[in-house]
């Protein structure tokens, strides 16, 4: 009887211990699927020794554009694919509503000029009241030139008058922002927008994409790494059309590798008048032997 209940402490033991590590396989199994179920980095090999993977077209500089202030939008002169030159206007906010402010903003600032000036000469009795010349500023003590610029309200008058001058600068900036023109010479993506509709300040009204200034973003494995130093030249193939072939240079290599021990690259290109930005390629990269 001993015996038997002996056999049956050890069955209890093993199936115990089977039942404690099973939590253990099961979540490593798990992270094995996570990275197996991650997109693999396309790099294929041949044995001609040409080296291929697939990339996107990348713009290197762009702008996007957006108005500072909530007005109707008067003028949408540009479209979707348009070239532009530095400079060009590309849409209008009202510009009678922003003229309009400036107009208003002057009138204040000259009111206030008006009344700093009789301020000055209430300012001026009130010192001559209290036995000084108004002229001889050094002479008169302070606390007798601090109560005549109370009393005559000057002090509040240069206040009012520096406000008004500041809003006077706020809306003549705000006609120049009103006004969207083209940071640089390149092509109008991401138009969002259209005549008489109320801009939304902060809003991206349009892009503008440098179209000279285009790189290609592709990722290698690591162990292919040490083949792309920068400089190295690439031949890049958009998918679109793969009778073109483009050239380009390895110019940044991204100094992290990610879980599936790939690293981004991106390569200059030389030409990139017909490509877009987000475009598929192929990047090709023949190995030296």
């Amino acid at each position: 009887m001993r015996r038997i209940f002996m056999i049956l402490a050890t069955a209890a033991m093993i199936v115990s211990c089977g039942g404690g590590n099973s939590p253990k396989v099961n979540h490593e199994e798990g992270a094995i699927d996570s990275v197996r179920n991650q997109e693999p980095v396309p790099v294929i090999q041949p044995e001609n020794g040409v080296m291929q993977t697939m990339g996107k077209v990348v713009a290197e500089r762009y702008a996007d554009l957006a108005f500072e202030t909530a007005l109707p939008i008067e003028q949408v002169l540009v479209k979707n694919g348009q070239h532009v030159r530095r400079g060009q206007v590309l849409a209008t906010l009202d510009q009678f509503k922003l003229r309009n402010a400036i107009v208003q903003k002057e009138r204040a600032v000259e009111q206030a000029q008006l009344q700093i000036e009789q301020a000055h000469l209430k300012m001026q009795d009130v010192i001559i009241a209290q036995g000084y010349d108004p002229d001889k500023a050094a002479q008169i003590p302070s606390n007798v030139m601090h109560n005549a610029d109370m009393k005559s309200g000057y002090a509040l008058s240069k206040s009012q008058l520096a406000t008004a001058k500041t809003q006077l600068e706020a809306a003549r900036h705000d006609l120049q922002s009103g006004v969207l023109t083209a940071p640089f010479d390149g092509v109008v993506a991401n138009v969002s927008v259209q005549a008489h509709q109320l801009a939304e300040a902060g809003k991206t009204v349009c892009r503008v994409i440098a179209t000279g200034d285009m790189a290609v973003e592709f990722r290698v494995m690591e162990a292919d790494l040490s083949k792309y130093k920068t400089g190295t030249c690439v031949s890049v193939i958009p998918i679109a059309d793969k009778n073109i072939h483009y050239d380009a240079s390895v110019s940044e290599i991204n100094p992290v590798v990610d879980q599936q021990g790939a690293v981004t690259i991106r390569a200059r290109l030389s030409k990139a008048a017909d490509l877009f930005d987000g475009m598929n390629v192929e990047v090709i990269l023949k190995s030296e032997k």
